[in-house]
């Protein structure tokens, strides 16, 4: 029974990916393909001031989409968010 719960929330979170990267794609007109280029943990916890910023929690993963020009990159967060972030938030171990 617990199997059957796993894979509709696998699903369900897959569909959710899928809507968030459309948004991402029509937001940013991004028509590249989408690859990770390196990963990085969020330093401070930072609110979005606009709508195409990533908010960001202390300690949180990310994974880094594209470096722009500036000190800002596209990132995606665990649920799959898309959005600027500043460099500096961010530790590249």
């Amino acid at each position: 029974r617990n199997i059957f719960k796993v894979k509709k929330s696998n699903a369900e979170q897959s569909k959710r990916m899928e809507k968030e990267e459309k948004l991402f794609r029509e937001m940013f007109m991004y028509d590249k393909e989408i690859n990770v280029i390196s990963t990085a943990i969020a330093e401070h916890s930072v609110p979005s001031m606009r709508r195409v910023d990533l908010p960001i929690t202390a300690g949180e993963q990310l994974e880094v989409i594209d470096a722009t020009e500036g000190a800002t990159v596209i990132c995606r967060n665990s649920e799959g968010r898309y959005g600027y972030v500043l460099v500096e938030h961010l530790n590249f171990r």
